[in-house]
Formats: structure tokens, C-alpha cells, sequence
């Protein structure tokens, strides 16, 4: 009998070290993609307040001539020309083209609304085989102003 259970035991060598082993694994993959997703959100997170901010100063730079509309409008129209110069001028002063390389803007003006969306390269702070290390980030804002 106890020749059985010692073949029993030897056929079994060995289970748990290929267990830890395919856990260990599972784990680092695991580590691996929670890091690299919750970057990109905080990535993203940053590039949406960049382009809330810079369709507020697009608004309010580039409506400064037409505040003073006429009484029938309900928003100030604005001009696309000073948005698209106020968003270029708030991403210089505000040091967003060094802190993010590659990053373009582009502006619309739809009547009394402005438009900003930006991209941003992004290289996740964990490389993984056979997966691009390079995202692109979007991130959109408007803005409009009313006529008090």
C-alpha cells in the first residue's frame, strides 16, 4: 500500500510550482494593465481640463469685440480667427506643448460656440510585447458665452 501512495505522490511532483508559476504570470499581467490603463485615464483626464481651459480662453479672448451684440442674440458670436490664435497662445503660456510633445489642437466655431480638441501622443509607462507602446490621447471642450 505504501508503494501506491508513494507513485501517487511522484506522478503529482512538481503541480504547484507550475501553479505558482502560471499565477505569478496572470498576476504581472494583471499589474501590468491596470498600470498602463489608469495612466492613460489620469493622461486623459489632464488633456480634457487642457481643453476646457483653452475653449474658456478661446471664448473669452475671441469674443471681446462682440460683447456688445445686439438684443436679440442670447450668446456673443465669436470669431474664429481670434479662438483658434487665443487656444494656440493659451497652450504656449501654459507650457502644454512641452509638457506634451506632439500635442495638436484644433479649433471649430459653430455660431457662438467654440470647439477645442486636442491629441497627444502617449507612451504607456509599461512596454508589453507585441502591443504598441504609443497611444494616442483625445480630448474635446467648448465653451460659449451668454449675453446677461
Amino acid at each position: 500500500m505504501r508503494r501506491q501512495a508513494r507513485r501517487h505522490l511522484r506522478g503529482e511532483a512538481g503541480q504547484i510550482t507550475a501553479m505558482l508559476v502560471l499565477f505569478t504570470v496572470c498576476l504581472l499581467l494583471a499589474i501590468v494593465a491596470v498600470t498602463d490603463v489608469s495612466a492613460a485615464y489620469l493622461r486623459r483626464q489632464a488633456a480634457t481640463s487642457l481643453a476646457d481651459g483653452a475653449a474658456l480662453a478661446a471664448t473669452d479672448a475671441a469674443a471681446a469685440a462682440g460683447v456688445y451684440g445686439s438684443a436679440e442674440e442670447e450668446y456673443v458670436r465669436i470669431d474664429e480667427t481670434a479662438a483658434a490664435e487665443a487656444v494656440d497662445r493659451y497652450l504656449v503660456d501654459t507650457g502644454a506643448y512641452e509638457t506634451y510633445p506632439g500635442l495638436l489642437a484644433q479649433v471649430w466655431v459653430d455660431g457662438h460656440t467654440v470647439r477645442v480638441q486636442l491629441s497627444m501622443p502617449y507612451e504607456l509607462p509599461v512596454s508589453v510585447p507585441g502591443v504598441d507602446d504609443v497611444t494616442v490621447i483625445d480630448a474635446t471642450g467648448a465653451s460659449v458665452m451668454p449675453i446677461y
